[in-house]
């Protein structure tokens, strides 16, 4: 039972790993241990030395134009006197957008295959297929920065020709500018097609509301509420000349008896009035242009009409410059992205950093090896224990 005891006490000792041991096993193997750390770092500098290819880097600064596309940007640029859409909220985070279409641009496949395919890199790389070569190019060659506060993009790429890497960048930007164009074309055209349509939709709802109009002054008058308001006119002067007369028929009726001449003329002088009055009231008759019979109808839809007409005029006075704005954007083929710092041949290596990568492996070999020669021992020391507990 004692015997026991102690081989499972040394057992859970040796189970145990303390920095002390460590000491113990770089002592008893340091040689070995310095061997496979030397042959780490020698291995680690021919690599990075004389077998890695130096990458270098070059770059390009492109910013935003700032400027609004599609339709948005036809009212806001053929209308300034509406004010700037961007205080509306409809057009805001403009430059941000611009900056994010570019990368999408320059991320795409269309980019990256014309570039792979101009530049021979399937063969020189030795892809077998494209979507390697893109991928690859992608996510290791090239970088794109966007700098959100100066809404500038960074357009970069990293290969073992320096001149080369200039002119892939220089290709990049002729590339994105070619289908920004395109692209921008494209949305003018679709823009142009669907403001000509609104265009000749506003011009045909005017030419309705003018012949309706024209119909309408051609029964009731060229000005009918002109008209209407000569007419009440009248009946107002009418209604007053009533008034005085009535007021003679009485005096002349306190003084003369009701059979005498001067009273029976006042008399039909007085009915006279009213049956002007009542006739212009009642009066329907299109050519009696002393009318008020249905003048509030008359009124309303002559109104009505004039707005119409006027709503009509100014949605089509609204929609010209939009339209010439249009077709302008259509035509327009000039180059829309602006570079702000070309991009240039790199005189110094950008990786691999070969004093640090020659460092962090021979650190790791050190490790290596003093760990593997530590299990060894571990394996040495359980083999040895498991003999002296057999029977």
């Amino acid at each position: 039972m004692t015997d026991d005891k102690a081989i499972k006490s040394d057992s859970n000792k040796g189970s145990t790993l303390t920095f002390f041991d460590l000491i113990s096993v770089f002592i008893k193997n340091r040689k070995m241990i310095l061997v496979f750390t030397f042959m780490s770092c020698l291995i680690s500098i021919i690599l990075y030395f004389f077998v890695f290819d130096l990458i270098y880097y070059s770059s390009a600064t492109i910013k935003s134009t700032s400027k609004s596309s599609g339709l948005l940007g036809a009212l806001d640029a053929g209308l300034p006197d509406i004010g700037g859409l961007d205080d509306l909220g409809i057009g805001g985070g403009k430059s941000a957008k611009e900056l994010a279409s570019y990368q999408e641009i320059l991320m795409s496949r269309r980019c990256l295959e014309e570039l792979i395919r101009k530049f021979g890199l399937m063969e020189r790389d030795e892809y077998d297929y494209m979507e390697d070569a893109i991928k690859d190019f992608r996510e290791n060659k090239l970088k794109l920065t966007q700098e959100k506060t100066s809404d500038v993009l960074f357009v970069g790429v990293f290969d073992k020709d320096p001149a080369l890497a200039k002119e892939m960048v220089e290709f990049l930007l002729q590339t994105l500018n070619k289908i920004n164009i395109e692209m921008s074309v494209t949305n003018a055209k679709n823009n142009r097609l669907f403001i000509e349509k609104r265009y000749t939709q506003a011009k045909y709802d005017l030419s309705l509301v003018e012949d309706s109009l024209k119909q309408f002054q051609m029964i009731y008058g060229i000005a009918p509420d002109l008209q209407i308001k000569a007419s009440a006119q009248s009946v107002f002067t009418l209604e007053a000349e009533l008034k005085a007369e009535e007021i003679k028929l009485d005096v002349i009726k306190k003084i003369l008896s009701s059979d005498q001449p001067e009273v029976k003329m006042q008399e039909a002088k007085v009915s006279s009035l009213r049956e002007k009055i009542s006739g212009i009231q009642n009066s329907t008759d299109l050519n009696d242009y002393l009318r008020l019979g249905n003048s509030p109808i008359i009124a309303m839809s002559y109104l009505r009409l004039q707005r119409d007409l006027e709503i009509q005029t100014k949605i089509l006075t609204f929609m010209i410059p939009v339209f010439e704005q249009a077709k302008i954007e259509e035509q327009r083929e000039t180059p829309t992205v602006i570079v702000m710092d070309t991009p240039y041949i790199a005189e110094k290596k950008t990786k691999p950093k070969r004093l640090t990568m020659v460092i962090i492996f021979t650190f790791m070999g050190f490790g290596a090896s003093l760990i593997g020669f530590l299990v060894l021992d571990k394996i040495k020391d359980l083999s040895l224990k498991f003999k002296v507990s057999r029977p």
